[in-house]
């Protein structure tokens, strides 16, 4: 039979020993540093696929067409070897799955060649080229506050059950559970910056992990009071509760193919700040205390309890996640990297008509340059044809200079 199919056999019989090694070095904990230890013997899996499945195929018709016995040796080698193979196939979707989201039907070979991308590829952790760093957190402090509670209020309820035990080695045990615990939520914690391309997250111990923006999935933003689960090319949890709703929402704004060639300067002649808005009605119960988005020409409210349909209108998707009030202006402010002033103002106008709010011309309306800046900068519409309003509001100390350069060609009462 060896001789009848020409080497064929040799070729499975090697493809077994490649699957057994490989699968040694898959099986157990610190699979990734055996692995990336000896990386051909996944590529050496890999590059000999197509030779294996060739000889697999040749051998069962051979034998279908010379009537071969089910318990012949070489088809009982085959079978041993096709078992070898469909373990390793199960135990590499087992590791993929530690590291990304798998669905779906897949072959060995295009699981092999996500995991040697996922393991071997290198994380540039400075920003590259053409990148801007949005946003960055470190996670430990919430770690720690939110394990320390936890540890607390264990020890709340289970130390009058240890002392009722009577049991100084029961209280001890339970001590020493509960500084683990804390130890434990520091030592997994770490640090995590957002960019205008990826989400990089780097922990105190273990490896870094880099998410592209543009792969993340159609669900793959899951917010809760804890933080934020990211389900992309790699699947992370940021333990975030500070900061973790936030990068929610800059994510599902980034990801967008129109923020995708954004610029790495700002925009300039920008100011958004906290206004109230006064003497104007608003559609569908808006409220009229928001956000007010100047510009040379022209000055926009958007109420702070419509920040969701503000997103859904710039980046077009029904999926997005709740905004809360406090997120527009990071919203108005990731809109300032968009390539063109005037795909800003559409964008702008775009949010005022979803979110219900106003947008006023410079020349249809005042400033009141009688009040200073630092004071409170109040702005009058003066348009035909329509109720009077104003907007009153305080900007920040380090906005008060741009926003006397931006009204200082503004119409004045």
């Amino acid at each position: 039979m060896r001789r009848q199919l020409e080497g064929r056999v040799e070729v499975v019989e090697a493809s077994r020993e490649r699957y057994a090694a490989l699968e040694s070095l898959l099986s157990g904990g610190r699979w990734k540093r055996r692995l990336r230890a000896e990386p051909g013997a996944l590529a050496v899996v890999l590059r000999h696929e197509a030779a294996f499945h060739d000889a697999m195929d040749r051998i069962q018709r051979r034998a279908q067409m010379d009537g071969w016995p089910v318990h012949s040796p070489v088809l009982v080698m085959l079978r041993d070897v096709w078992t070898l193979r469909s373990r390793l196939e199960a135990l590499v979707r087992k590791r993929l799955d530690e590291l990304a989201p798998v669905s779906g039907a897949t072959s060995l070979t295009e699981d092999l060649s996500r995991l040697e991308r996922l393991v071997f590829e290198a994380i540039p952790l400075e920003p590259i080229p053409g990148e801007v760093r949005l946003l960055e957190g470190d996670t430990a402090d919430a770690a720690l506050v939110l394990r320390l509670y936890v540890s607390i209020i264990g020890a709340l309820v289970l130390g009058p059950i240890a002392h009722g035990w009577g049991g100084a080695l029961v209280a001890f045990v339970l001590l020493v559970l509960l500084i683990a615990n804390i130890v434990h939520g520091v030592v997994r914690s770490g640090r995590y910056w957002l960019t205008s391309q990826r989400l990089v997250w780097r922990p105190y111990s273990g490896e870094p992990v880099q998410i592209p923006l543009r792969s993340l999935l159609e669900d793959g933003l899951q917010t809760s009071f804890l933080g934020v689960r990211v389900l992309g090319e790699r699947k992370l949890f940021i333990q975030d509760v500070a900061q973790g709703h936030l990068l929610a929402v800059l994510m599902e704004l980034r990801r967008q193919p129109s923020l995708d060639f954004a610029r790495t300067e700002r925009l300039a002649d920008v100011l958004c700040f906290k206004v109230t808005l006064e003497g104007a009605l608003l559609p569908g119960g808006a409220s009229g205390t928001g956000y007010a988005v100047l510009r040379p020409g022209y000055v926009a409210f958007l109420p702070e309890n419509r920040g969701t349909q503000v997103l859904r209108a710039i980046t077009g998707s029904r999926s997005s996640p709740n905004v809360r009030a406090g997120e527009i202006p990071h919203i108005i402010e990731q809109l300032r990297y968009l390539p063109s002033e005037a795909g800003f103002d559409a964008c702008v106008e775009s949010a005022v008509a979803a979110a219900g709010g106003v947008r006023w011309s410079a020349w249809e309306s005042r400033y009141d340059a009688s009040t200073p800046v630092w004071k409170e900068i109040r702005l009058q519409t003066q348009a035909p044809g329509s109720s009077p309003g104003s907007l009153r509001g305080k900007v920040d100390w380090s906005q008060q200079a741009e926003a006397m350069r931006l009204l200082a060609d503004w119409p004045k009462r």
